[in-house]
């Protein structure tokens, strides 16, 4: 029993417990809401509180048991290792693997969480006093960073409320209003694009969307090369240019988040009586949990955030080499979350309206886990959503990913167009829309090494209006037009439209952009021939 006189104040195991959370989160803190994180903090925290006080009370040993207490916080976070070790070989997600890998990691730290190791070791003081001092030093960096954003975020809020001003009136129209549904499918190109670059015939569908009676812009092009420029530039119904030009060089996307969020558009329709209703997305950036009515792919209340924790526990073992289901941000809750996005488009008509239905479906953008009639695909690598030259794959590999999947989706949309407009009580107005293009020969990060703007600006964009009324729309139409067109048709607005525009901005500096229009329209220097 170790004597009074050595005792000495035993923290570091609640503060490693903190500091698992909040690092994640300080890397993800403009794209995730600062109240997400006060309940896995909590849980971390309760959960290393009964470890402690557990081996507290069999051991009477408060540095032994803060000692076994920050190795539980480190075991239990053991899918980072996990992740570092499937990058080195598949073999690993194997159910063989992941024992292996489960046994590789939890072996050594039970060996070192034993009383018999520790006994061993001639000085716990000095080991405590570090861990206590280690505890602190980790964890400045993610609090300084969180409540750095959290400041920044704060300051770009008020600066973006400032700008988010439309003068719009809208008259209420004396028949029943329209349903309103924007589908966006994310990385979405243009018909002639996808022949020409991809080497892929989608006609068929385009022909079907005209059948039924659709316009099809087939000039158009993205305002931007990335979805929260693009979703946020079309909902506020405005270029981002004046909104956030304050904001300088920076890769907070707090000012982006809001109008994503609470966009103009969406308290102009609820001002018209809409409610709004948003079905899940796997990006966070999308995802509107505030709205009227949401759709939640995860049983209980589970945000993105806490399954992507998860994932880095040691339950993201289990859900990537044993395939047992849990709500553990990987391919198969990615796979599950679209299916359920698609599934649910076409039972909503049965909602009574009016409603305005926000969707955002990850598809045809990577990862690639689909193949063109739908079943599964597992890639070889641990899970990422990355695009463009982030993507973690070959150009080859993309392409074929690509329209394996745009082949998949288009069979869904198919179904899903003719249930929404065969089931609505009033003809609705849908707008299907890419929010950017591809990107096998996109980069994301250097404009200089772009050669081919037409694949990552070309859209798919697509209006269905009840009235047949086309004349506001023209082939060269670009997004932040969408709404200004169907407010002034169908809700007397009179919004005049703005120049059709195309701006670059890196991943590294959302707010940095470049006029691009002129390069947007210019054949692309390479083909699928040149992938190597």
């Amino acid at each position: 029993m170790v004597s009074k006189s050595r005792r000495i104040f035993v923290f570091h195991p609640f503060l490693f417990a903190v500091y698992s959370i909040l690092s994640v989160y300080s890397q993800n803190a403009s794209q995730v809401p600062i109240g997400w994180i006060s309940r896995p903090i909590v849980l971390i925290l309760l959960m290393t509180l009964l470890v402690y006080f557990y081996f507290l009370k069999t051991s009477r040993d408060q540095e032994y048991a803060g000692f076994v207490s920050t190795l539980f916080v480190n075991w239990l976070f053991m899918g980072n290792l996990y992740r570092f070790l499937l990058d080195r070989s598949t073999f690993w997600r194997t159910p063989l693997g992941g024992v292996g890998a489960f046994l590789l990691i939890t072996i050594p730290l039970a060996f070192l969480a034993s009383r018999w190791a520790w006994n061993k070791l001639s000085n716990t003081r000095m080991i405590t006093t570090f861990l206590n001092v280690a505890s602190i030093s980790v964890i400045v960096i993610p609090l300084w960073t969180t409540l750095t954003v959290f400041y920044s975020g704060n300051m770009q809020l008020q600066a973006v409320k400032e700008q988010q001003q439309l003068k719009a009136t809208l008259a209420k129209p004396s028949t029943p209003v329209p349903d309103i549904y924007l589908i966006i499918v994310d990385g979405y190109g243009r018909a002639d694009m996808l022949q020409d670059v991809y080497g892929y015939d989608n006609s068929q569908f385009v022909t079907f969307l005209k059948e039924k009676g659709f316009y099809v812009a087939d000039q158009t092009t993205s305002n931007y090369p990335q979805t929260q420029l693009s979703v946020s530039s079309m909902l506020n119904l405005d270029y981002l240019n004046e909104h956030v030009e304050k904001l300088g060089n920076t890769n907070d996307r707090t000012a982006l988040y809001e109008l994503v969020q609470h966009p103009v558009l969406r308290q102009l329709l609820r001002d018209q009586g809409y409610k709004f209703v948003a079905l899940p997305s796997t990006t966070l950036v999308t995802q509107i949990r505030d709205a009227d009515i949401y759709f939640n792919v995860i049983a209980g209340d589970i945000n993105e955030f806490e399954t992507f924790l998860l994932s880095s526990s040691v339950m993201g073992i289990a859900n990537e080499a044993w395939g047992i289901e849990l709500p553990v941000m990987g391919y198969e809750l990615h796979r599950e979350s679209i299916l359920f996005s698609l599934q649910k488009l076409r039972e909503i008509p049965k909602l009574p309206g009016p409603k305005f239905v926000f969707a955002h479906i990850m598809l045809p953008h990577p990862p690639f886990i689909f193949d063109s009639n739908g079943n599964s695909i597992l890639p070889n690598r641990p899970y990422v959503m990355w695009d463009a030259s982030l993507f973690p794959g070959t150009k080859e590999e993309y392409q074929k990913g690509y329209t394996e999947q745009v082949t998949f989706l288009n069979q869904k949309l198919v179904g899903i167009i003719s249930d929404i407009l065969a089931q609505s009580s009033n003809p609705p107005i849908i707008i299907l829309q890419g929010d950017h293009g591809p990107g096998a020969f996109f980069d994301m990060l250097e404009r200089k090494n772009n050669s081919c703007f037409a694949e990552r600006f070309s859209i798919l964009n697509a209006y269905y209006f009840p009235d047949g009324d086309y004349r506001s729309l023209y082939p060269s139409i670009t997004p932040v037009n969408s709404f200004r067109v169907i407010l002034n048709q169908f809700f007397g607005a009179r919004l005049g439209l703005l120049e059709d525009k195309n701006y670059y901005a890196t991943w590294a500096s959302p707010y940095v952009y470049n006029n691009v229009t002129d390069q947007t329209h210019l054949p692309c220097n390479t083909s699928i021939e040149d992938v190597n």
